[in-house]
């Protein structure tokens, strides 16, 4: 059907192609015989436009004819040949799925498993009868056991290793803990007691030494200071100074751990400043 169509529109616009004598139309007569005057016209576009509607009937008619040979000789050929086109109806049967379904055999109940008899194990006793028979070797008298006399040689008994002597692991040195030991007093106290103790090394003030010596130390769980030790110094005799005083100092109120008293690492900056 579409081939039909698209014939019927090609010989449509070839005819008013045809039919069209005005101006605009290139292939009218009269604009082909002004426009190629003095020109050859035995060849190129004179005789393409010239030929052009002639030609194109000449395609349509072809087209159709062989469309029509194309659609027409197979039914002509079957009408010659008594075969006699049968129609095939298609039936839609309903089909009830549930005819198909196989019956569920019901499979009778396994047969009651018996249990086992229970075996009770016996166990026989010997009847025990007493016996009159004569003692060989009666038992020694408290007579003859007075006079034994005990043995003077020592008997060497097995060597058995000691176990080896337990070692009692070093508590664990905190840095940060919910509660910080603190110097009797506070801050204020600490500051009192450093411009108290410490005195000003000769050989530093000798040499215009001055600066902070940075200590670090630990106060154990019973708050004395352990292990003071000098983390960065200024040298001429400041660094054993601060030692000096720290090593001195009173007891701490020691740091705390889940309410526990611990062990913590502690530093402390002291400034020597020349006066």
């Amino acid at each position: 059907m579409e081939y039909v169509i698209f014939i019927v529109v090609l010989v449509a616009l070839s005819l008013l192609m045809a039919v069209d004598f005005s101006w605009t139309n290139v292939l009218a007569t009269a604009r082909n015989e002004m426009v190629f005057e003095d020109r050859h016209q035995d060849y190129g576009a004179f005789v393409l436009r010239r030929d052009y509607v002639r030609r194109l009937l000449m395609a349509v008619t072809g087209s159709v004819l062989f469309f029509g040979l194309a659609v027409g000789v197979p039914k002509i050929v079957a009408a010659f040949s008594g075969e006699v086109a049968v129609a095939v109806e298609k039936k839609i049967v309903d089909v009830d799925l549930d005819r198909f379904e196989e019956e569920k055999k019901e499979e009778p109940p396994p047969p009651p498993v018996e249990p086992e008899p229970i075996k009770v194990e016996s166990v026989q006793f010997t009847q025990l009868e007493a016996v009159d028979e004569p003692v060989e070797e009666p038992p020694p008298t408290q007579e003859v056991l007075t006079e034994t006399n005990a043995g003077t040689i020592t008997q060497e008994g097995e060597d058995i290793e000691a176990p080896p002597p337990v070692v009692e692991e070093e508590p664990q040195i905190f840095t940060i803990v919910e509660e910080m030991p603190s110097f009797p007093g506070g801050e204020t106290e600490l500051f009192k007691y450093l411009g108290k103790a410490i005195k000003y090394p000769e050989l530093a003030k000798d040499a215009g030494i001055s600066g902070v010596v940075y200590m670090t130390f630990v106060v154990d769980e019973h708050g004395k200071v352990r292990d003071p030790k000098v983390l960065r110094g200024i040298g001429g005799g400041c660094d054993e100074e601060a030692i000096r005083v720290v090593k001195s100092m009173p007891a701490w109120d020691p740091g705390k751990q889940r309410g526990k008293p611990v062990r913590v690492q502690y530093n402390l900056p002291i400034r020597f400043t020349l006066r």
